[in-house]
């Protein structure tokens, strides 16, 4: 009976969390959005595909996350993985390379947005 008391409750919040809010972003977001990094707190990004410092270095670029603090990037493409996340491309407004290196760079929207390393440009 315990049992399927749990697995009532599970497949509720299951159901429940199927519905959030975060998961309408895509509808929300366009291609041609300007949004903005903000670097965490940590030091690392998650949700943003951002290549790992020593790779930088290795190819030349400016290894510090603080160049990307603040920089306003505009999304070119959105797709959809296999996981129903959405997934959007990020190239920046002013049309440099991330480090020095990268055009472009890709990003988790739902939990970059949710996470606070984004935030959308009123």
């Amino acid at each position: 009976m315990k049992n399927a008391i749990y697995t009532l409750i599970f497949a509720l919040f299951l159901n429940f969390n199927a519905f959030s809010t975060t998961s309408n972003v895509q509808d929300s977001m366009a291609v041609g959005d300007v949004l903005t990094i903000n670097t965490p707190d940590n030091q690392s990004f998650k949700d943003i595909d951002f290549p790992k410092l020593n790779l930088i270095v290795k190819r030349g670029g400016v290894a510090s996350y603080n160049s990307v603090d603040n920089i306003a990037v505009v999304i070119s493409e959105i797709k959809e993985d296999s996981n129903g996340n959405t997934i959007a491309v990020l190239k920046r407004q002013d049309g440099k390379k991330f480090f020095n290196q990268y055009k472009e760079v890709s990003a988790n929207l739902d939990n970059a947005l949710a996470s606070g390393e984004l935030s959308i440009v009123k």
